[in-house]
């Protein structure tokens, strides 16, 4: 069960560190008025629903549920690394290191869940 709240909590981080990168967008498209205001609602209506799913995991056990959202969460960070490669080191790194710790985290719950 250890294993169980070890990915969980990683895959809340995961989830909140994406769903405030998104609040961050939609702020900044709202500040300039421009066409992307539209596009960083729906960006940050989806990280919304994804935290709230990885709150749930805290609330309700569920197995399947978890494998699922984590796996969810380290392919949203892996690509989150691949588009920050023509932007920053840390935009890079950052997702990138955040997709290998859930990745590691999933495989000690698979292990030993």
């Amino acid at each position: 069960m250890l294993y169980y709240y070890f990915c969980a909590v990683f895959t809340l981080i995961s989830a909140t560190v994406s769903s405030g990168f998104s609040v961050a967008a939609y702020l900044k498209a709202k500040a300039q008025g421009t066409d992307t205001l539209t596009t960083a609602k729906y960006a940050m209506s989806r990280s919304f629903s994804l935290l709230l799913a990885a709150i749930g995991l805290l609330v309700f056990t569920a197995y399947p549920y978890l494998v699922a959202l984590a796996f969810i969460m380290i392919c949203i960070q892996l690509f989150d690394g691949i588009i920050g490669i023509k932007i920053s080191t840390f935009k890079t790194i950052g997702p990138i290191m955040t997709a290998v710790g859930n990745a590691v985290m999933l495989v000690l719950f698979l292990i030993n869940g």
